[in-house]
């Protein structure tokens, strides 16, 4: 699955408000194989590791409960907690 071009005013708006849906991670879950993600939010204080098409990936960071990550990630996992992971 794409990821869609953000450049595009309405492409921007509908990946902003999570219109290609989302996933829920728990403890040790990833993504989904193919698909890549805009924004990562924690729903509890987490650690995640994520894999960043551009720039640096993270591997085991803390993330404090109701914190936005933003990129484009070819993969998530949450290491710790809860995070909802919104498909590009």
């Amino acid at each position: 699955m794409g990821y869609s071009n953000i450049t595009n005013p309405v492409n921007y708006q509908l990946a902003s408000f999570g219109q290609s849906g989302f996933r829920k991670l728990s403890i040790g879950e990833s993504g989904q194989a193919g698909e890549q993600y805009r924004v990562v939010y924690a729903l509890e204080n987490s650690t995640i590791t994520v894999v960043s098409t551009t720039g640096d990936s993270l591997t085991a960071q803390p993330v404090l409960a109701g914190a936005s990550i933003y990129g484009l990630f070819t993969s998530v996992t949450a290491d710790a907690g809860t995070v909802l992971a919104y498909i590009a």
